[in-house]
């Protein structure tokens, strides 16, 4: 396989949210990020039972956040996404390939080939049965599987604004979320990794506790403090409000932006001003499992 960062794409036929008219460079500028104690957590697991950290591939890579991480610490990283848009935004680098597949197919790669296979706020939308056999071929014996998700977000602080943003992805945009959106909103606890495939399975979950107002078991590995304008940026960048926005297109309706509206109402309520300081935490769930 070649060491180079151009982009081989194998699938140019695949279709997602994130196609043609999807906005990569948003995505790129306004997701979260994730704590570099993850990583850490991540590398602990996988140097208990191997001690290379040779290669590296991410699945669902987006703009190739998670690849950039990986790249830092492994020899060579291979990344793959279904969307050419978002590739095409990707961060370049010579120690990162990158290549457009879904999760269920990686037939580019030979058996046997990676230390470590990550997949970052993706899995609820894959075929897991197909996913979890294509992961195991590709793996080292002792490599190591990283599955990783967050739900809706909390403000902390701020119950009444959480709650009326909750609402607003889960029931106002409810109907126009893709299939697997509840998934993630469960943290993956429907997602069973095969243990005839894997062994030392461990999953974490950080949930927020409304009684205590504090994240469960420890701080969530997602967590920032943006201002106001940059959560309302973020929350645009969701494929809930994308599907939305062009169905209305397309039946030619004229209507308010409705996250627009939403932080119109929050801010009168809760006094904000656009340029405010605001700690956001997401619930977190991670999953490790070694071939």
């Amino acid at each position: 396989m070649s060491t180079t960062s151009n982009i081989n794409f194998v699938k140019e036929n695949s279709t997602t949210f994130a196609d043609s008219d999807y906005n990569s460079a948003a995505y790129d500028a306004y997701r979260p990020t994730y704590s570099p104690h993850l990583y850490s957590k991540v590398y602990a697991y996988h140097a208990l039972h191997s001690s290379s950290f040779s290669t590296a591939l991410d699945i669902a890579t987006g703009t190739g956040y998670i690849a950039k991480e990986l790249s830092k610490t492994f020899q060579q990283v291979y990344a793959t996404d279904i969307s050419h848009n978002m590739l095409s935004s990707a961060f370049r680098s010579p120690k990162i390939q990158y290549s457009v597949s879904t999760a269920e197919d990686l037939s580019q790669f030979q058996d046997s080939t990676f230390d470590l296979v990550t997949v970052g706020q993706a899995a609820h939308w894959f075929n897991r049965e197909k996913f979890f056999k294509e992961v195991w071929r590709v793996l080292k014996q002792s490599g190591t599987l990283a599955i990783w998700g967050y739900g809706y977000h909390v403000v902390d602080g701020y119950p009444a604004a959480s709650k009326k943003m909750l609402e607003f992805g889960s029931k106002t945009m409810g109907d126009h979320w893709d299939q697997g959106r509840l998934v993630i909103e469960n943290l993956y606890r429907d997602i069973v990794i095969p243990d005839d495939l894997f062994k030392n399975i461990i999953w974490e979950r950080h949930e927020f506790d409304e009684k205590e107002g504090k994240m469960k078991n420890g701080e969530s590995f997602v967590s920032q403090e943006w201002s106001v304008d940059r959560l309302k940026s973020y929350m645009k960048t969701w494929s809930a409000y994308k599907n939305y926005m062009s169905k209305c297109q397309k039946e030619n309706q004229k209507i308010e932006d409705p996250i627009d509206k939403l932080f119109e109402e929050i801010k009168k309520d809760e006094g904000w001003e656009d340029d405010q300081i605001l700690k956001i935490t997401w619930p977190f769930v991670l999953a490790l499992a070694e071939k």
